[in-house]
């Protein structure tokens, strides 16, 4: 299992590799300093699972950047480590695909946490990007207590499998209730159904 770190600053790099170790022993773990270099090395890990982006790298805006590894590597979730906290940043990244944003003042147990989630199949935001445009509700978008309900445990990264046994029901009917959830929400997929769920800060009751 590969991960791949692209930052300018060798502290971050030797504090983020001891997070995901932390997490996943056996991760092999790669570290870029441009753009340039994760473009190159990303394309040439099979394994790659999860990159840990830096948005402030020298020589290209952070969103760029994003966009741009996205599109060279589709399928790989990418996390963004920035020294930026603001509101708008947060949104900025979700919105261009990322599917967690960490500040780097966080210290490195919320780092792990966040880590856990996304590696969970889950999505992170943090408290500074989570205040709403809007308020609303996911019954306001439509969805019944049960699709709600399997929304939620999946934003917590649980499998299909675990949101059954918490719910007591079969595993069929919790990939329905999330179909369903995606089809009203007017996505396809639980990582679209979470970003937008975020960016629209959606309360969960």
């Amino acid at each position: 299992m590969d991960f791949l770190l692209v930052d300018d600053h060798p502290m971050i790099h030797e504090t983020l590799s001891a997070v995901v170790r932390s997490l996943v022993p056996q991760a092999r773990i790669h570290s870029e300093n441009d753009l340039a270099g994760a473009l190159s090395r990303g394309r040439e890990l099979h394994e790659l699972q999860l990159v840990l982006l830096d948005l402030g790298l020298p020589g290209c805006s952070g969103i760029d950047a994003l966009l741009r590894l996205r599109k060279a590597l589709p399928g790989v979730r990418i996390v963004i480590i920035s020294a930026s906290d603001d509101a708008q940043s947060v949104r900025g990244a979700l919105d261009a695909g990322a599917v967690g944003y960490v500040p780097k003042t966080s210290p490195p147990r919320v780092l792990a946490e966040a880590l856990r989630l996304v590696l969970g199949g889950g999505i992170y935001v943090p408290p500074e990007g989570a205040a709403p445009r809007k308020t609303a509700t996911l019954a306001d978008l439509g969805l019944t207590a049960r699709q709600a309900d399997v929304l939620k445990l999946l934003a917590k990264g649980l499998a299909n499998g675990e949101i059954a046994r918490r719910l007591e029901i079969s595993e069929n009917t919790v990939k329905q209730h999330a179909h369903a959830a995606y089809r009203l929400l007017g996505v396809s997929s639980r990582t679209e159904a979470l970003v937008l769920l975020a960016r629209l800060g959606v309360r969960d009751s």
